[in-house]
């Protein structure tokens, strides 16, 4: 079932995700049914089956909507003199932001990309989310690469694999444990500094040069606060999924045109 395009069909779409939306925060994303988000948008099922063939796409389109992929290329715009190595970062200050300013935003991270789940949405959402979750990963690879390039890092391409796998393991993890809020406070020290602590001992295993410290993340948090206060939501939607999904999708289309003469080619 493919996404709306259309502006008022959209505008509908974004109703009823804000609905559901409510009804994960209010009863948990286990008890929530179509038949209750019919009642709390005002409209019939048979509506609903028009933009979403089953639960399992309403939870992948509620996760793609609040993506941080939204704001990233905004973000540069905004601030195009970042060093890559602050592009690397901002993912994951992105992350941390979203997840303060969304109470479902961890829960559809944790359970959208469970394969018990996304693998029972539609073909056309699964295809989205796909290529959606592998952005996510290319962007810090491209990231890396152009602190290769630019002499910011020393890495083999081995190396920058690696490094893309610590950070994306390390993100998962350190949200897991601290927003699950089962783990004793004896165990866990201030969630803010001990996460850039562990991310700036994650990273400084590498031959960088300039070292990734509190000061380098006190400004990207600024920076990144800053931002959402201004476009947090106008980014939170269907549209802002879609524009992204043509950029990737016309991205790929290149790629795979100009595979034929020069090789793979990345994503950003």
């Amino acid at each position: 079932m493919r996404c709306p395009t259309e502006a008022l069909s959209t505008i509908r779409c974004n109703q009823i995700l804000d609905a559901a939306e409510h009804l994960i925060e209010s009863q948990g994303i286990v008890s929530f049914k179509f038949s209750q988000l019919a009642k709390e948008v005002g409209c019939s099922t048979g509506t609903l089956y028009k933009f979403f063939e089953r639960k399992e796409d309403v939870l992948v389109c509620l996760f793609l909507r609040n993506a941080t992929s939204n704001h990233l290329s905004i973000f540069l715009a905004k601030y195009p003199d970042l060093t890559a190595q602050e592009k690397v970062l901002l993912p994951i200050l992105f992350t941390f932001e979203t997840i303060k300013r969304s109470k479902t935003f961890f829960t559809l991270r944790s359970v959208s990309t469970n394969a018990m789940v996304w693998q029972l949405a539609s073909p056309e959402k699964i295809e989205r989310f796909k290529k959606r979750i592998n952005v996510f990963w290319q962007w810090f690879t491209d990231g890396l690469n152009e602190a290769v390039a630019n002499g910011e890092i020393k890495a083999t391409p081995l190396q920058v694999k690696e490094l893309v796998q610590g950070i994306t393991f390390y993100l998962t993890g350190v949200l897991t444990q601290f927003e699950s809020q089962l783990v004793s406070h004896e165990f866990l020290s201030n969630r803010r500094e001990t996460s850039y602590r562990h991310l700036a001992k994650l990273m400084g295993q590498y031959d960088w040069k300039y070292a990734v410290n509190q000061q380098l993340f006190d400004k990207l948090e600024a920076q990144t606060e800053q931002f959402f206060n201004e476009h947090y939501r106008s980014h939170r939607s269907c549209a802002a999924c879609n524009a992204l999904a043509d950029s990737t999708n016309s991205k790929q289309a290149n790629c795979s045109r100009d595979n034929k003469l020069k090789g793979k080619c990345a994503l950003s």
